[in-house]
């Protein structure tokens, strides 16, 4: 067990996102147990060829044999931690060295919705009730500018700029910032929001435990990727949608539809904040010019006819003693 704390210590080393370094962790662990009471060092190649054929016949949590992608995923864990353990000559020899290439399953991501989908799933909430508008300002930046769900979830309200139609993503995946263009249409529901529901939600229980952060859960709390499947899965189901539907769906749809509309792989990958891109982009903190006008004219959000944004309903909500509005945002202080 000194060895797998060794590159646990050393994967929180290089700042990767706790949920990578559990997964890690419990890769390898499911792994040792596989060995049994054998010394890693002793592992050899033929030790690693048998164990990717027992994942063969491992099964998932439905029932049904896992999937070439859960497979891959596992041994390149356990490749990189021989790897690892080689290089701090730990080992004399690597076994991972010599194993066959990992090859990726080229299929399309699962739960990828359809434009006339996206639509319906937009139309679902019910903008009269400041939970309802909340959740369409959510799925339409989701659409927009296919953010992550907890890239969404950690937003604050500084990181969004509506001056320059953009919102600032810190410490995305692998610990990577960016810039993303909105969208008109996702942009006024987010104003809108922050200016006449937010308030609302921050009024709650809860509301002192998340001054900063843009959306809020139901009392007022920070909100997280819990709040946001429950609420997409909700949205899905009364938009008659298949159960499997997810934020990560919008996200993908936002890729595809942009690219139908003509735009650059490089531009999506930019946009989507996509590890295969060069570390300029990646680390970027103004977004370029020719990506907004791509966004502009290529974003299925900005591609859709021009809607005027609803007032929300209940904007003008005073309280019992006829004072003026009950609270204030940053803005208008």
């Amino acid at each position: 067990m000194m060895l797998l704390d060794l590159y646990r210590k050393n994967l929180e080393a290089r700042l990767l996102a706790p949920a990578t370094v559990r997964h890690h962790v419990l890769a390898l662990s499911l792994f040792t147990r596989w060995v049994g009471e054998r010394d890693l060092r002793d592992i050899t190649l033929h030790d690693l060829l048998d164990y990717h054929a027992s994942l063969q016949t491992k099964k998932n949590q439905q029932g049904g044999v896992t999937s070439i992608a859960y497979r891959n995923r596992q041994m390149w864990i356990v490749k990189n931690f021989f790897a690892f353990l080689h290089e701090r000559k730990k080992i004399l020899v690597d076994p991972g060295a010599a194993f066959p290439v990992l090859h990726k399953p080229r299929r399309l991501p699962k739960g990828v919705l359809t434009n006339e989908q996206v639509l319906r799933l937009l139309a679902q909430p019910d903008l009269a009730s400041p939970l309802g508008y909340r959740d369409r300002a959510i799925l339409e930046l989701l659409y927009s500018s296919g953010l992550r769900g907890l890239e969404l979830a950690k937003l604050t309200i500084y990181d969004i700029d509506f001056k320059d139609g953009t919102a600032r993503i810190l410490q995305g995946k692998w610990n990577r910032d960016r810039i993303v263009p909105l969208g008109k249409t996702a942009a006024g529901y987010l104003r809108e929001y922050m200016a006449h529901v937010r308030p609302i939600l921050l009024a709650k229980p809860s509301g002192k435990t998340a001054v900063d952060r843009l959306f809020l859960n139901n009392q007022g709390g920070p909100f997280n990727t819990n709040v946001l499947r429950r609420l997409v899965r909700r949205h899905a189901k009364a938009a008659g949608l298949p159960p499997n539907t997810a934020a990560h769906g919008l996200r993908h749809a936002c890729a595809t539809e942009m690219l139908k509309g003509g735009a650059n792989v490089r531009h999506v990958q930019e946009l989507l904040g996509h590890s295969s891109l060069t570390t300029t982009q990646i680390y970027t903190r103004v977004v370029p010019v020719d990506l907004q006008k791509v966004h502009a004219a290529t974003s299925p959000s900005e591609r859709r006819k021009k809607l005027d944004v609803p007032e929300f309903e209940l904007r003008r909500f005073r309280d019992k003693k006829n004072k003026a509005r009950l609270y204030q945002t940053p803005w208008n202080r």
